[in-house]
C-alpha cells in the first residue's frame, strides 16, 4: 500500500482511520465516471461565472461517483485547518456554498443519493492523508522540486482527524 511505501513517522490517526474503513467498507452504489481529483482547482469557469469544463482527468475512472463528492466536501473541510488557506482557499470564497448545500444540490441534481456518505468522506480524507505523507517522504529525501513542500507533513494527521470525526459523527 501506498502509505506503507512512504511512512517515515509514527501517524496514529492515520492507521485508526484505515482501520475504521476496512471494518466497515459499505455495499457500492451503481457505477458511474469518477473524476480522482474533482474540486474547485479543477474547474474551469467563464466570464459569467458559470462552470465550463472540468479539467484534470487523469486519475478518473468507473467506480462509486459518491467519491468524488465525498473528495469535494473533505476539500472544503481542509480550508479551515490551520496553515492550510494557501493551498486549500476555494471553499473560503464569497459566495461558496456550503457542505450540505453541495451535498443536497448533488442529490436532487444527479439523480443518486448518498447512502453511507460517512464512509466516504473518511475514504476522501484517508486518501488525501496518504498523499501528504508521500510528499512529506519524498520532500525528506529531497525528491520535490518547487516550494510549499516543507510545510505539508503538518497535514496528515489533521486530515485523518476529519475522517474520523465524519465517521463517528455519522455513526
Amino acid at each position: 500500500m501506498q502509505l506503507d511505501r512512504s511512512r517515515s513517522r509514527e501517524l496514529p490517526d492515520t492507521d485508526a482511520l484505515r482501520a475504521a474503513l476496512a471494518a466497515g467498507i459499505p455495499e457500492q452504489s451503481a457505477p458511474g465516471i469518477v473524476h480522482g481529483d474533482y474540486r474547485l482547482d479543477n474547474v474551469l469557469i467563464d466570464t459569467a461565472d458559470r462552470p465550463a469544463a472540468i479539467i484534470d482527468w487523469e486519475m478518473a475512472t468507473i467506480g462509486d461517483p459518491i467519491t468524488d463528492l465525498a473528495l469535494m466536501i473533505v476539500y472544503q473541510k481542509l480550508s479551515r485547518l490551520p496553515g492550510s488557506a494557501a493551498v486549500f482557499d476555494a471553499a473560503a470564497a464569497p459566495g461558496y456554498i456550503g457542505e450540505d448545500e453541495v451535498r443536497e444540490r448533488y442529490i436532487s441534481q444527479g439523480g443518486r443519493d448518498t447512502p453511507n456518505f460517512a464512509f466516504y468522506l473518511g475514504l476522501a480524507a484517508f486518501k488525501l492523508a496518504v498523499i501528504a505523507e508521500g510528499i512529506t517522504y519524498r520532500h525528506r529525501l529531497g525528491q520535490t522540486e518547487g516550494t510549499g513542500f516543507d510545510g505539508i507533513d503538518v497535514l496528515t494527521e489533521p486530515v485523518a482527524r476529519i475522517g474520523l470525526a465524519a465517521l463517528k459523527e455519522n455513526h
